[in-house]
């Protein structure tokens, strides 16, 4: 390695870049431009895209300061319709809604004239010129007003002005509602802060007001409209009771209590005597046949029950039971004829006919008693009958006479109810809480709603980068066209475009392979413009410079105990460690056809020039997946194979395969470089990862000291293979690169075709700078084996 290669690299900021166009005609790729070579045009055209940018800005700025600011101000209302009047009704469904159409309806009464123009007015908006364009007249207005004189204007006049003031105004005037809430945001936008805040208040007060005044007109219309149905209710109510009085003289129906007429009275007396009358009559009935039956079987002072019930009787009862026990004590001690016994037996007869005698009086009595009931119960079913066919006849006026009541007593229900419900809305409705208040009055706002300087300003900043990279990429690509369609077709067009200093001065010698390095474009003099128009005059005959192709590693498979092909198991180096020594001991396993390729790969690696005592070679791929892990892991082993000192090192930091097989621990932070490399004698070579501890998935570049670190390290090593970033995260001026002395670049055989291989060898060539740069085509041959993806 040449002791000043890599410090020139670090110090090549100042030179020229080696662009698309600097490259000789590659075919019709060179026509287009694809996302490695627009990043290639912004990165050469910064200052023009970073130059329209601030055009944009400035514009932006200058134009924002003469815009006249616009503040909007914000006041809170809060409408409940849950809020019930003081003297409501508890029970009656609340006369307002609670659905989302309340709120829509309130944000339209704000909208309306009736809570617009009281705020016109009161805050002279006729006169503001913000309102009313006409309110404020220009110079030749004025001087005009002043030669004719100043009329004072008409009621025509006054109303259009007021409108339009009022149209500014609704114009200016936002009404939100918040959320789900019952919470109304009235916003007014003015020119002055003061303004807005004041109209705000003023919209909400208004809006207020007008509730309180809808109210109270509600009200008294109610009270009006009332009046005027209690004058007719109660001329109505007057009628029907004079037409009651008037029918009942004429059919001579008076009422009685409980508003009964006289016959229904006397009829129901009557029904209610009757009834008593039949109950006496058949109590003395049975009263009778008792007595008549007691008759008739011989009266015995034993067997008269209750029926008989009189004084005589029970007193003649205890007589002659005395005279039984007499009789019987006794015929206990005496014979039957004995005068005593018989006197005794003489005693009981007497008794015995005495109640005889008695019952047969109380028959007399009872029948007398039977036949009065009688002839009463006959005289009441008499009178009953005269006084129904009385009533019978009255039963027509007695329905006209109800229907009449009836019409009277609605007419009188109707007349009460609207007099209370008058005397109500007159003394009670004068006390109203309101539905609606503000919360949060409106202030002056601190800063305008527009215009968004900042927005604005970033905004013009985005759109300025934009139209800045498309100008740089259109203005890129029509000068590719011109000048491919001008060397085609008319080639001494193009004496112009190509001034005698066009070409950038080349780039410090270093020895190079000629067979790696060979550039099939003639040289031509920089001072002669003719030598410059005929080398453009050649370009179509001439050949795209283009990468040398050096190997074409085939698919690695391994063999399973039967000798049966199988995909590449996931110990990656074992694998590839299994290919490289079948080839060098010269066994023909299935693993040799990659071994011989690694094999011819390290021979062209060898017949490079280092300069030095180091070869480092630095690989790189369009993207993951093209097999480079892979090729330089085995690129180590076969080199290590020749008996070479080999560094491995793994620069790539979004797998870090090699680190992660290979490292003790791929994610220990770094120490310095030489302490952290890993010598594997089973493998024969050494190992360096220059991304543990970093942070994965993002690219990392190596700093000036870190590169001076490496590079010493280097210097031990015949062989040092860098397993780099891909090719579109690799940098002209990576330092890592920069110490490389040979490049490499991967690409998947059957991804070749997906792959712009012109530009692929435009970029590496620019990033070798004149350093052997050549491709290895991985995974050739046939087609991979089943469920294995080729290894990174």
């Amino acid at each position: 390695m040449q002791p000043d290669r890599w410090p020139n690299f670090l110090e090549r900021e100042n030179v020229a870049d080696m662009t698309y166009s600097d490259q000789p005609s590659q075919g019709t790729n060179d026509l287009a431009l694809d996302l490695l070579g627009i990043i290639g045009v912004l990165r050469r055209r910064i200052l023009f895209v970073l130059l329209i940018a601030f055009v944009f800005v400035a514009g932006t700025v200058s134009w924002s300061l003469t815009l006249t600011p616009i503040f909007q101000a914000t006041s809170q209302v809060l409408y409940d319709p849950t809020v019930r009047q003081p003297f409501d009704d508890p029970n009656r469904p609340s006369r307002f809604g609670q659905g989302a159409e309340v709120i829509d309806s309130q944000i339209s009464v704000i909208h309306s004239d009736t809570v617009l123009r009281p705020v016109v007015r009161n805050n002279n908006l006729v006169s503001d010129p913000v309102f009313n364009t006409e309110a404020s007249p220009g110079l030749v207005g004025q001087i005009v007003g002043m030669v004719r004189g100043s009329k004072p204007p008409s009621e025509e006049t006054m109303a259009a002005a007021e409108t339009a003031a009022l149209e500014k105004l609704s114009d200016a005037l936002s009404v939100k509602r918040v959320g789900q809430t019952y919470v109304i945001n009235v916003s007014v936008e003015s020119p002055s802060p003061t303004q807005a805040a004041v109209l705000a208040n003023a919209i909400a007060e208004s809006y207020l007001n007008d509730q309180s005044r809808q109210v109270g007109q509600a009200s008294q219309e109610a009270a009006y409209q009332i009046d005027d149905r209690l004058v007719s209710l109660r001329e109505r109510l007057r009628q029907a009771e004079s037409d009651i009085q008037k029918f009942r003289a004429e059919n001579k129906l008076q009422s009685a209590n409980q508003g009964l007429l006289l016959n229904e009275q006397e009829l129901s007396g009557l029904n209610s005597q009757l009834i008593d009358a039949r109950a006496a009559l058949a109590e003395a009935t049975a009263k009778n046949s008792e007595i008549q039956r007691v008759l008739q079987n011989g009266v015995d002072a034993e067997a008269i029950g209750d029926v008989v019930n009189s004084g005589t009787i029970t007193r003649l009862r205890e007589q002659f039971a005395q005279a039984a026990r007499t009789e019987a004590d006794l015929l206990a001690d005496l014979l039957p004829s004995h005068p005593s016994v018989i006197r005794a037996r003489s005693q009981l007869q007497r008794i015995r006919g005495l109640i005889r005698e008695e019952v047969s009086r109380i028959a007399e009595s009872t029948q007398i008693d039977l036949k009065v009931n009688q002839e009463r119960v006959s005289k009441l079913e008499e009178q009953i009958d005269a006084s129904r066919n009385l009533n019978n006849a009255d039963s027509a006026a007695s329905i006209k006479l109800r229907e009449l009541e009836t019409e009277a007593q609605a007419t009188r229900s109707l007349y009460e109810i609207a007099l209370a419900r008058a005397k109500q809305i007159s003394e009670l409705d004068q006390v109203v809480l309101p539905n609606a208040r503000i919360i949060t009055p409106a202030v002056a706002p601190d800063s305008p709603v527009w215009p968004k300087k900042k927005i604005m300003v970033i905004l013009a900043g985005i759109l300025g980068v934009l139209v800045g990279t498309a100008l740089a990429v259109g203005a890129e690509a029509i000068r590719i066209a011109k000048k491919h369609l001008m060397a085609a077709i008319a080639p001494g067009a193009m004496q112009s475009a190509v001034p005698a200093t066009a070409v950038a001065a080349p780039a410090p010698p270093v020895a190079r392979d000629p067979d790696w390095d060979r550039d099939p474009r003639p040289a031509h003099s920089t001072g002669s413009l003719q030598a410059a128009v005929k080398a453009i005059r050649r370009v179509p005959q001439q050949r795209a410079r283009s990468l040398k192709v050096i190997s074409d590693l085939p698919w690695l498979s391994g063999s399973d105990e039967r000798g049966a092909l199988r995909p590449l198991d996931a110990d990656v180096v074992t694998a590839v460690q299994d290919a490289i020594d079948q080839f060098y001991a010269n066994h023909n396993g299935p693993g040799r056809p990659f071994g011989q390729s690694v094999d011819r790969i390290v021979t062209e690696i060898e017949r490079m020039p280092s300069g030095g005592p180091s070869q480092i070679v630095f690989l790189t791929s369009p993207a993951l997946g093209h097999g480079q892990t892979v090729s330089a892991l085995a690129l180590a082993l076969a080199a290590a194979q020749r008996d070479l000192d080999v560094l491995l090192a793994d620069g790539e930091p979004k797998q870090r395969m090699l680190s992660h097989d290979l490292s003790l621990d791929e994610d220990a932070p770094g120490g310095p470089m030489r302490d952290r490399v890993v010598a594997y004698d089973e493998l024969g070579i050494s190992f360096l990862s220059l991304v543990s501890g970093l942070p994965k998935y993002k690219h990392h570049r190596m700093n000036i000291r870190e590169a001076f670190e490496f590079a010493d390290v280097a210097r031990d090593y015949d062989l040092v293979i860098i397993d780099g970033v891909a090719l579109p995260q690799l940098a002209e001026d990576d330092p890592l690169a920069g110490l490389a002395t040979s490049f490499l670049v991967t690409v998947a055989e059957r991804e070749e075709q997906q792959i712009s291989m012109p530009i692929l060898s435009r970029d590496l060539l620019t990033i070798a700078d004149g350093r052997p740069a050549g491709l290895v085509r991985t995974m050739t041959g046939n087609s991979a084996p089943p469920r294995r993806k080729y290894a990174r």
